[in-house]
């Protein structure tokens, strides 16, 4: 969802603790890795891959009892902000648990039922990864129907691929006019198959406000990830005017709008698709609202569920549950965390976090941290332009998490590593932040305060 706006000021009598350095402006560039980070692989720009090697800090000799102590002595003081939990009408939760053995550090209100927003998503990741597995991949093929000489009927099946580019769909009509031609076929009709999907419906809690750029009508099919209302029948008009360009006096090719072809009809050619994983990946590191929908459906469907709001709810909350991960509070309209309708508990988010970092239970959800498809605080995605200033600046690169904004909620969840180099998921929800009073900038930074003070380096 989009940020709430950030006012650019705040007195320091407002801040509290550390307030001239709650005071400092953002860098203008990275920072240099905090003293003692291990990075056993730097992400390489421009390449998504997933990686075992997480985040790692080397221990500086504090025990994890005193580290522990120090994150309970501590929170609730900071947690008590005219920024954060001590606002008029603010509802503040807050747990942090020992991401390796799934301890429990730290809770308040963590079992309290509230809008988290985008960390939302976190959910669908860890569904889609589960339902779909990281390697699948989301194909878009060409499929032959009727033939009468040297006339077909053609349809654009769609795969659910997200990530679906333009330049790929034009290498499809490539090869696809190679395949007619072998077969003798000189004119066809295109058509687009996106019945994967049913007709678009808005989701509980969606309100009439909402427009394309909060979200669009969920469908199949799509490329660039445009937005607009019918995106399937842009895709599928892009990509019968390159059969026609390609096939130039050989081959002619008119859109003629939806068809469905049996399955049994042959392919002639196909995309490799996206993954699973890099769609998944994509969606947390800039918190994109339409491939949550997309990656929602197809979640359901895997699962032999129909792909529509209901399935994907079900198919949710059941393998949510085989992970372990309490649903009592936890309610779902949608895959995005746009719907008002929806509540979550950071206790939830919390407890899915320490799974995903347990990678032999979980491999397929290994990428969630260790291929680091979340943001990293200070580096990248919805987290590179945080983290840049005191006091959080310290955690920087050792901390990766999911943001999340509505007009009355800003929240946090992910892992960070502390002192005594143990990961700690955690998880912040704030309803009715003070934004209105003090923009959101600072509030979000009294938030990233908290995850330094977690890990220990404020």
């Amino acid at each position: 969802m989009s940020s709430i706006t950030s006012a650019r000021t705040l007195t320091a009598a407002c801040l509290g603790v550390a307030a001239l350095a709650f005071l400092t402006p953002p860098a203008t560039a990275l920072p240099a890795p905090f003293s003692g980070d291990s990075y056993a692989q730097a992400p390489q720009k421009g390449v998504e891959t997933s990686t075992n090697v997480g985040i790692a800090r080397v221990a500086t000799g504090v025990s994890a009892p005193a580290a522990d102590a120090r994150i309970v002595r501590l929170l609730p003081g900071r947690m008590a902000s005219s920024l954060l939990g001590g606002a008029p009408s603010a509802v503040l939760a807050v747990e942090v648990r020992d991401s390796a053995s799934g301890r429990l550090v730290y809770s308040k209100r963590g079992t309290s039922s509230l809008r988290g927003a985008s960390t939302n998503k976190l959910f669908t990741a860890a569904v889609a990864l589960k339902t779909m597995r990281p390697a699948h991949r989301l194909v878009t093929k060409a499929r032959l129907g009727s033939v009468s000489g040297t006339t077909a009927a053609l349809s654009l099946v769609a795969g659910g691929d997200p990530l679906l580019t333009s330049a790929q769909l034009d290498e499809l009509a490539t090869r696809t006019v190679t395949a007619l031609r072998a077969r003798g076929i000189t004119r066809v009709n295109v058509s687009i198959d996106d019945t994967l999907f049913p007709t678009p419906t808005p989701a509980v809690g969606w309100p009439s406000s909402y427009g394309l750029d909060v979200v669009r009508p969920v469908r199949p099919l799509v490329r660039d990830g445009r937005m607009l209302n019918d995106v399937a029948t842009d895709a599928g008009r892009y990509f019968a005017s390159r059969v026609a360009v390609h096939g130039g006096t050989h081959v002619a090719a008119t859109y003629t709008g939806r068809a469905h072809f049996a399955t049994s009809r042959p392919t002639l050619a196909s995309t490799p698709g996206h993954t699973v994983e890099q769609a998944v990946r994509k969606m947390l590191q800039i918190s994109d609202n339409d491939i949550a929908e997309m990656l929602f459906r197809l979640s359901a469907h895997a699962d032999g569920q129909p792909a529509t709001w209901s399935g994907g709810i079900q198919t949710a909350r059941a393998e949510l549950a085989t992970l372990g991960v309490p649903l009592s509070g936890v309610v779902l309209h949608d895959g995005s965390g746009a719907s008002r309708d929806d509540r979550l508990t950071a206790r939830a988010l919390t407890v899915l976090l320490d799974v995903a970092v347990n990678k032999t239970a979980h491999p397929e959800l290994s990428s969630i941290y260790y291929g680091r498809a979340m943001p990293v605080a200070g580096r990248t995605g919805s987290l590179s332009g945080r983290y840049l200033s005191a006091p959080s600046k310290c955690t920087a690169g050792l901390t990766v998490a999911k943001t999340g904004a509505l007009r009355d909620v800003l929240s946090l969840a992910g892992i960070t590593v502390g002192a005594d180099g143990a990961r700690r998921s955690f998880t912040i929800l704030l309803e009715n932040p003070p934004t209105d009073r003090y923009g959101g900038r600072p509030v979000r930074i009294a938030i990233d305060g908290l995850v330094a003070t977690i890990a220990g380096c404020w």
